[in-house]
C-alpha cells in the first residue's frame, strides 16, 4: 500500500492511492471484458466511479464520493480515492484495505493546515456484458496538527456502485427513454451517471467528473451535476453557473467562475450527449481576471 496524498478541491478532496504495483504480463481475464467502465451510485448525491481494464487483468480506478462529516464539515467535504496497476484475479475480482496520513496544504480551502488520516475499504468484480460492480468507503478524521485535537470526523458510509462498458452506438436510433439508472463514460475518461424518472420524461439527475485546466481543478477532477431535466423528444439540456474559492500557496487568494452546459439524446438503448465547462480566474482583491481554462466540447455516451 502506499502513502494517502491529498489534494484540495470544492472544499476539500482526499486523493488516496490505494494500491501500486507492476503485475506480470500474464493473461487473467476471460475475453471481452477489458475496456472503460463509468458509473457509480445513486443515493443522496451522485458517487462517481470510472475503471479501466486491461486484456491481461489489470485495473485501474478511481472514485469521487460525498462524504459526511461531524461535527464542524457536514456533508461539503468530497473523497478522491485511485487504485493504480492492480491485478484481477482470474473470475475479475480485487479488494483492498489501505490507511493513510496526510497533512494538507495551507491554501486548501475549510481544511487547510489539518492533518488527515483514515482508511480506505476498495473492491470490484468485472463480469461479463459490460458491467462491473463493487462497493467502496472511506472514513477520515482532521486533526489540529499543533494539538492532536480531532476536529471533524467523516464517514462516506459503504457505497455499492455499478459502472458500465456503454456500447459504441448507445444513444443512436429511435428515441426510448426508460425511467431507470444510466451509467457511462465521457471522452475525458471519466465516469458520466444519470437517474431518470416519470416514465422517461424527468431526468432527475445527471452527472459526471471534468478535468479542466483552473488551478483548484488540476489534478484531480471536479464533479457537476444537473438537476430536473425536462426530455422532451428524446431530448434534454441544461446550462448553469458556479464559483468557488482557491489559495495558492503564496497566499494569493482567487476566485474561479465557472459556467457550463449540458445537451443529451436518448436512443434505442441508451443516451450520448456533450458538455462544455469554461472557467475564469479571478483576484479576490479587486475583481480582475488573470486566467481561464475550458474543456471544449466533451462527448459522453450511457447504457442503461
Amino acid at each position: 500500500m502506499s502513502r494517502a496524498r491529498r489534494i484540495g478541491l470544492t472544499a476539500a478532496v482526499a486523493a488516496a492511492t490505494l494500491a501500486s504495483f507492476a503485475p506480470p504480463a500474464v493473461a487473467a481475464l476471460p475475453p471481452g471484458r477489458s475496456g472503460l467502465y463509468g458509473g457509480g451510485a445513486v443515493r443522496d448525491y451522485l458517487h462517481f466511479v470510472s475503471l479501466r481494464v486491461l486484456p491481461d487483468g489489470r485495473l485501474s480506478a478511481h472514485t469521487t464520493l460525498v462524504t459526511k462529516c461531524a461535527p464542524r464539515f457536514g456533508d461539503a467535504l468530497t473523497e478522491s480515492v485511485s487504485v493504480r496497476n492492480v491485478r484481477l484475479s482470474d473470475d475479475g475480482r480485487y479488494s483492498a484495505t489501505s490507511s493513510f496520513s496526510d497533512e494538507l496544504e495551507p491554501g486548501v480551502p475549510a481544511v487547510g493546515g489539518l492533518k488527515a488520516e483514515g482508511t480506505i475499504d476498495f473492491s470490484v468484480r468485472v463480469l461479463a456484458g459490460g458491467q462491473a460492480r463493487g462497493a467502496v468507503r472511506v472514513r477520515s478524521t482532521y486533526r489540529d496538527p499543533s494539538t492532536g485535537a480531532e476536529l471533524s470526523r467523516c464517514d462516506t458510509g459503504s457505497i455499492p456502485w455499478v459502472a458500465r462498458r456503454p456500447a459504441p452506438d448507445a444513444g443512436s436510433g429511435r428515441p426510448a427513454p426508460k425511467p431507470r439508472v444510466y451509467r457511462g463514460t465521457t471522452g475525458q475518461d471519466e465516469p458520466f451517471l444519470m437517474r431518470v424518472t416519470r416514465r422517461g420524461r424527468v431526468v432527475h439527475r445527471a452527472g459526471m467528473t471534468v478535468r479542466v485546466g483552473c488551478p483548484s481543478g488540476i489534478g484531480l477532477p471536479l464533479d457537476v451535476v444537473a438537476h430536473r431535466l425536462r426530455v422532451r423528444r428524446g431530448r434534454f439540456g441544461a446550462r448553469d453557473e458556479f464559483e468557488r474559492a482557491f489559495t495558492y500557496p503564496d497566499g494569493r487568494e482567487v476566485v474561479e467562475r465557472y459556467s457550463w452546459k449540458l445537451r443529451g439524446r436518448f436512443g434505442r438503448s441508451g443516451a450520448r450527449g456533450i458538455f462544455e465547462l469554461q472557467g475564469d480566474v479571478r483576484r479576490k482583491s479587486d475583481g480582475q481576471s488573470i486566467g481561464s481554462c475550458r474543456t471544449g466540447a466533451i462527448a459522453w455516451r450511457a447504457a442503461r
